[in-house]
């Protein structure tokens, strides 16, 4: 289980995409947003992200399409220039990101 709040991790998403997160990054984003969260806690933050849509208006969340590119590419690698761009939006709205892991697994948390 993450160390953070889910209401957080989606307060950090809305910081580092305060338009709304485009397209190109989705598929960089679950993967920056694994290397902390578990798929149960991924699932629980889109849950939380559709129940609390109402709070930015203006922009449009649906449940069907963000399962559909979760279930599209939570096997895939995203490209390193793609999770560089997700990671350092993430970075500007407070996500603590992880930038290596060493030889044993272990985590070095750069933020």
């Amino acid at each position: 289980m993450s160390k953070y709040s889910l209401r957080s991790v989606l307060d950090w998403l809305r910081a580092g995409y305060p338009e709304g997160i485009p397209d190109k990054d989705h598929f960089a984003l679950l993967a920056v947003l694994r290397r902390r969260l578990t798929d149960e806690e991924i699932e629980q933050v889109v849950s939380m992200s559709i129940e609390s849509a109402h709070e930015v208006p203006d922009r449009h969340v649906d449940y069907d399409t963000i399962r559909a590119i979760i279930e599209g590419i939570l096997n895939e690698e995203p490209s390193e220039d793609d999770v560089d761009r997700v990671t350092e939006r993430l970075r500007a709205g407070g996500w603590p990101v992880i930038e290596d892991v060493d030889a044993d697994n272990e985590v070095r948390d750069v933020s």
